[in-house]
């Protein structure tokens, strides 16, 4: 069955990458070799069979209408709250759009497309999180998985946590997760302030599975800063143009 609905989260500012960016273009449309790294997702979800890419957009919205013209299978969706509330927000715009299962996105990762032929997704009722071995970078997200099922993430180790690898920014969810999730998220006394994805990961471990999809060889990256940047042109690009 392919997966005919992704969602991409491109509402934020980018702060940590605006030595490269400035106030002059979000960091999702960075280039890497003439082409913005956003673009490089959107490529990858059309070649895997995806039909409708919406794009959850807020800081220097403006700069991402070209891809609407650009790419018949994008929508630009408007987060006006972009400053002030966390990714959770950007997310659960979407409740009233997609009931379908969908690929949920992060804009500023670089991955080898090939990861989407290597996922054959075959039960509308399950949610899967990707997930690779840590990269040898800064801000890895580490996970823990129960019996296969996510348990947590988070940005630290210590002595408590047990990760087993680092998420990529790539999930598979079912039909109806957004709703299910926001009725969740609303029970919790949401004020937007979280990320989506240790809500997630929370919403994993206290009420409806998301499996581990463990590719530990996977190539890829997240471009927050100036070395991650590199890394993504110099180890990550060549092997997957």
């Amino acid at each position: 069955m392919e997966i005919k609905t992704a969602i991409i989260l491109a509402a934020g500012k980018g702060t940590r990458l605006r030595s490269v960016t400035g106030d002059e273009i979000p960091k999702p449309l960075t280039p890497l070799n003439g082409l913005p790294i956003i673009e490089y997702s959107i490529q990858a979800l059309k070649d895997s069979g995806v039909e409708s890419i919406l794009i959850g957009c807020g800081h220097l919205l403006e700069s991402f209408d070209y891809l609407e013209k650009k790419y018949e299978e994008v929508t630009i969706i408007e987060n006006p709250f972009y400053d002030t509330r966390a990714s959770i927000y950007t997310f659960l715009m979407f409740e009233s759009l997609v009931d379908e299962p969908f690929y949920l996105l992060e804009a500023d990762i670089l991955y080898d497309p090939a990861v989407f032929n290597k996922y054959k997704h075959t039960d509308r009722t399950k949610n899967f999180i990707f997930t690779s071995a840590p990269l040898n970078l800064d801000d890895n997200v580490y996970f823990s998985s129960e019996n296969g099922r996510l348990s947590q993430l988070t940005k630290k180790i210590d002595n408590q946590s047990k990760p087993e690898g680092a998420m990529t920014g790539i999930w598979v969810l079912s039909d109806g997760l957004i709703q299910r999730f926001a009725a969740y998220y609303n029970q919790t006394g949401a004020n937007y302030s979280e990320d989506y994805e240790m809500m997630l990961a929370r919403y994993s471990r206290e009420e409806e599975p998301i499996n581990i999809a463990h590719f530990p060889d996977l190539n890829w990256c997240e471009i927050d800063n100036e070395d991650h940047l590199e890394y993504a042109l110099t180890q990550v690009l060549p092997k997957i143009s």
